[in-house]
């Protein structure tokens, strides 16, 4: 028994050490930054900087690898603003002059505003943007989306569907990997809809730098 006195002894001492030695290494790192959602693997499918023409916006990504992407709005009417915004830019985008050149408008008398994102060949599906409004533009958004292409829910994001809107850019996020049904989904849309605006014919929320990202299947 005495034999194993010694080996037993060292062992202990050489993971006494490397444990020593890991955590060492962890407390010199500095803050710990939890990476965001949907990090591993993950693809930008469609992006849009808002810095076309309004026509262009509404039914062209700026890039997009799944066909049939596009925007829409029913109220008013929408526009291009100056300026727009570096958050959430993808690439140039994000440090450049060029992203702040525009970002679009949506003006009231406000209607529903539809993102249709298809997911075709992709899963764990996150969507992001910056938003901002005028003094007089809606001061809630609500967020919905469809995976039959007709009626909408909030399923996978009943906790961050309903957002205020601040007078600067924001970036907002949505995950929406809990519902499978999301996944390769070529009728997924995204729908925001529009609340306590201090204007009616006037006022206006903008948006900029959308991303849908996912993994691939």
């Amino acid at each position: 028994m005495k034999k194993n006195i010694l080996p037993i002894a060292l062992l202990t001492l050489v993971v006494i050490f490397i444990a020593s030695c890991v955590k060492d290494r962890i407390s010199t790192t500095g803050n710990v930054v939890t990476p965001p959602v949907n990090t591993s693997g993950d693809t930008l499918i469609h992006y849009w900087n808002c810095n076309e023409d309004t026509l262009v916006i509404m039914s062209t990504p700026t890039k997009s690898i799944v066909p049939g992407a596009g925007f829409s709005y029913a109220g008013a009417r929408y526009d291009t603003a100056q300026t727009g915004t570096t958050l959430n830019g993808v690439g140039t985008d994000s440090v450049s002059a060029v992203s702040p050149d525009a970002a679009l408008r949506l003006r009231n008398p406000s209607g529903a505003f539809t993102m249709k994102l298809p997911t075709t060949g992709y899963k764990n599906i996150v969507l992001k943007y910056a938003v901002e409004r005028t003094s007089k533009g809606a001061q809630t958004n609500t967020v919905t989306y469809t995976t039959d292409g007709t009626n909408y829910i909030n399923t996978a994001i009943a906790n961050t569907s309903v957002y205020s809107v601040d007078t600067v850019f924001n970036v907002v996020s949505f995950d929406f990997s809990s519902d499978a049904n999301v996944n390769n989904n070529p009728n997924f849309k995204v729908q925001i809809n529009f609340s306590n605006a201090t204007g009616t014919t006037t006022g206006n929320d903008r948006f900029d730098n959308f991303t849908v990202y996912g993994v691939k299947q």
